[in-house]
């Protein structure tokens, strides 16, 4: 789903992506769009401080959740 590991890590991800979303608001301004992006990246970094879940600043995980962002 979100090229994690483990089915953990994608269901962080995926959570983290549902967050941004609700952040953004379906028809949010860009700006928000753009502030929930960056929120979800930072939450990324964070998460990826967990040895167990260090991938979650791999590219294809930072696509995989921007697609869904998106």
């Amino acid at each position: 789903m979100f090229n994690m590991f483990t089915d953990t890590g994608n269901a962080k991800v995926a959570k983290l992506v549902e967050t941004a979303r609700d952040l953004a608001g379906v028809d949010g301004p860009d700006n928000a769009t753009e502030q929930a992006w960056n929120w979800l990246l930072n939450e990324l970094e964070a998460l990826a401080r967990d040895p167990a879940f260090e991938e979650a600043t791999d590219t294809a995980v930072r696509e995989a959740a921007y697609d869904r962002f998106i």
